[in-house]
């Protein structure tokens, strides 16, 4: 029961980690507000095929958000019912307090924007990013935390940061006008997957951490945790973009290399340690 628990929940999180990118696409393609007030359907239609390419586009994130969504309910349902520890059971049980919240918020920023004239405005499409991280992350910790269940045991931190410090240089190689003259769609999209990269291993090393005992390098990944959330919220336009807004950029990713440095710099005995496993 617990590998079936933690293979659904591994899956929802690989899908969740998609539906974000697809989301990304879809804005960043213009597609977002192609279908103006319309939901659940767009131009007249319920399924995306047969639409013109921008329409087909939002209306195939909607099927594709419905379809996840229904993954997250099934593993809150299943980290809530299978398992005893209460931290797994909360975790599980707010990436689906957090959906709808998710779905109003999209709604906002695409569907109501006529509406609504804050629809996009930066500050909505930041809470709106805030809100699929924070789904994306109790996933990460609901997977991992069921993992432990399966007899796999716990992952090393040191693994978890140095796959953070692997994904970084990417991540600012990608990031706007570092490398890449025109931030056009494909630049955007892979900036924004070596970020969610980074989030997700600094993310399983302050699990792992925080359940070895291993307190210094736990600061150090949940620190680093939030430093990305911070990068991405300023490539999402909640300021406007600058030089200072880039050297900001840069300085917190110096931030977060030098704070996975610390954390992989667990020494063999701590991180072999089964404290709290």
């Amino acid at each position: 029961m617990a590998r079936r628990s933690y293979q659904l929940a591994a899956v929802t999180t690989v899908l969740t980690f998609a539906l974000i990118l697809l989301g990304e696409f879809t804005a960043v393609s213009g597609s977002g507000a192609t279908c103006g007030l319309q939901w659940p359907d767009c131009s007249g239609q319920l399924l995306p095929f047969g639409l013109p390419v921008n329409d087909f586009i939002e209306q195939f994130h909607r099927s594709v958000a419905m379809v996840v969504g229904f993954f997250i309910l099934g593993t809150g349902a299943v980290a809530y019912r299978n398992f005893d520890d209460r931290d797994i059971q909360v975790s599980g049980v707010l990436s689906v307090v957090l959906l709808p919240v998710q779905v109003i918020l999209g709604g906002t920023t695409v569907t109501f924007s006529g509406l609504l004239p804050w629809g996009y405005m930066p500050l909505t499409q930041a809470i709106h990013h805030l809100a699929a991280m924070a789904i994306f992350g109790t996933l990460i910790y609901t997977t991992l935390r069921m993992r432990e269940h399966t007899g796999l045991g716990l992952g090393r931190v040191r693994t978890a940061a140095l796959a953070g410090l692997a994904a970084l240089p990417l991540e600012l190689a990608f990031s706007r006008n570092t490398i890449f003259a025109i931030y056009g769609t494909r630049v955007q999209l892979l900036h924004h997957t070596f970020e969610l990269v980074v989030f997700a291993a600094a993310l399983a090393g302050w699990v792992w951490a925080r359940r070895r005992g291993a307190s210094r390098a736990g600061t150090a990944c949940g620190a680093t945790v939030l430093l990305v959330v911070v990068q991405v919220l300023l490539g999402v336009g909640i300021v406007e973009f600058s030089a200072a807004v880039q050297l900001s950029y840069y300085a917190l990713a110096a931030a977060v290399a030098a704070l996975l440095v610390v954390a992989a710099r667990v020494r063999a005995g701590t991180a072999a340690s089964p404290t709290a496993a």
